[in-house]
């Protein structure tokens, strides 16, 4: 039984290793798509903000039918749903097909974290299941390290885009089909949320306020890493697109250790929530101003890049927060409702950075690649702190309402 239990716990983790691998992609692949289907920086943007449409949309849904039908339906068909909408890529020359098809691999993705929160407290105990779900976040990252770096830039230069998407396809099929296997059929819950429940997260000032903040800090891991870095470290440092595809890999690294970092500060000091929110701010945006400086070498930017990601472990951290504000029989509405708002905020910044870089760049091409320019992409990028700040300021407003209330 705790066999069957550790394989499906594995098999949903890598689910979520899948889907980050397919969420970060344009961040490889967009010089290949540009000369594909003839289009612009512009519609990158657009194309990687369409996978956070329908991640964002589908959250709550998803969150409701895994209650209600159980992970053994709900996860394969969501496997399903992430490998088919990537089909239009390598399938067809249409780019609209692949944009709705982003929709569709953001609408299969968004049981992946879901399923993690579910299968960990299905089978584990309550002790193990902290330490299960910490551990397929690590799996989830390693994805994301493949995903983003130097292992799949190598393949898609030694194998072709073509290939690659379809051991892609592949392997999301067999997942799926495993996963289907091997994870036991549940009693169909006959428990439904009601409106009253639905209003006691969706009007909860705090949970609104804290989720919509947290979401203007976002930029840096959704907007930053999943799109831009090997861009930027080309333009601005000169590095190889090779050597800048292996550095966007840190800023993953440092997620992870951010997220066991802040996990022992929060069980040490149970109420430092808002401290470690806006420490993570300020260190994210004193991290950004140094990178567009383009100066200090190598080791600055491997160390910035690192603590880019050490601040982008607050995501967990406004969610416990979120979830203090309501009953424990709603603490599973609120994170969805929660995280649904957060990433919504990924649309944002994929979209408007590339409206700006878009709209200032000269767009010229060298040795087959685009060239946006230092001075844009630095313009461009500069919203994620500027967000950053105001999210810092709104966090110490936060902050001094709870101490006010404490008195």
């Amino acid at each position: 039984m705790l066999t069957r239990n550790v394989l499906i716990w594995f098999l949903v983790s890598l689910f979520y290793a899948y889907q980050y691998i397919l969420r970060v992609i344009p961040n490889i692949i967009t010089f290949q798509l540009i000369e594909k289907f003839n289009i612009n920086v512009k519609d990158i943007g657009q194309f990687s903000s369409l996978y956070y449409v329908g991640y964002a949309l589908a959250h709550i849904p998803v969150g409701i039918f895994l209650d209600r039908f159980g992970p053994k339906i709900v996860l394969p068909i969501c496997i399903v749903l992430t490998f088919t909408g990537t089909l239009p890529l390598i399938c067809s020359d249409i780019w609209y097909y692949s944009a709705l098809g982003r929709i569709i691999v953001g609408i299969g993705s968004s049981a992946s974290a879901i399923g993690i929160f579910k299968i960990s407290n299905m089978y584990f105990s309550v002790e193990k299941s902290v330490m299960m779900t910490s551990l397929s976040i690590i799996i989830g990252i390693l994805g994301a390290i493949f995903g983003s770096g130097q292992p799949l830039d190598y393949l898609l230069n030694t194998f072709g885009l073509d290939y690659v998407m379809y051991v892609f396809v592949l392997f999301g099929c067999l997942l799926a089909i495993l996963l289907f296997l091997i994870t036991p059929r549940t009693e169909r819950s006959q428990s439904k949320i009601s409106m009253k429940d639905f209003n006691a997260v969706f009007f909860n000032k705090h949970i609104i306020l804290i989720s919509v903040l947290s979401g203007l800090m976002i930029g840096p891991l959704q907007g930053f890493a999943d799109k831009w870095t090997k861009i930027f470290l080309c333009e601005i440092y000169g590095f190889s697109e090779t050597l800048s595809s292996s550095f966007t890999s840190l800023i993953f690294i440092g997620l992870g250790v951010g997220s066991f970092f802040s996990a022992y500060v929060l069980k040490k000091y149970p109420n430092k929530h808002y401290d470690i929110i806006i420490i993570s701010a300020f260190t994210m945006i004193i991290s950004f101003l140094l990178l567009f400086t383009g100066s200090g070498g190598i080791y600055l930017v491997l160390l910035t890049l690192f603590v880019i990601g050490l601040g982008s472990c607050y995501q967990v951290v406004t969610i416990y927060k979120a979830i203090s504000y309501v009953n424990a029989n709603l603490v599973g509405l609120a994170t969805a409702i929660s995280n649904m708002i957060l990433m919504g905020f990924s649309c944002f910044f994929h979209s408007s950075t590339a409206k700006i870089i878009s709209l200032y760049s000269n767009k010229t091409i060298m040795q087959g690649s685009q060239i946006y320019g230092s001075d844009v992409l630095i313009k461009a990028i500069s919203i994620i702190p500027i967000c950053l700040l105001i999210a810092a300021l709104g966090f110490i407003w936060l902050k001094k309402m709870d101490k006010r209330k404490a008195l």
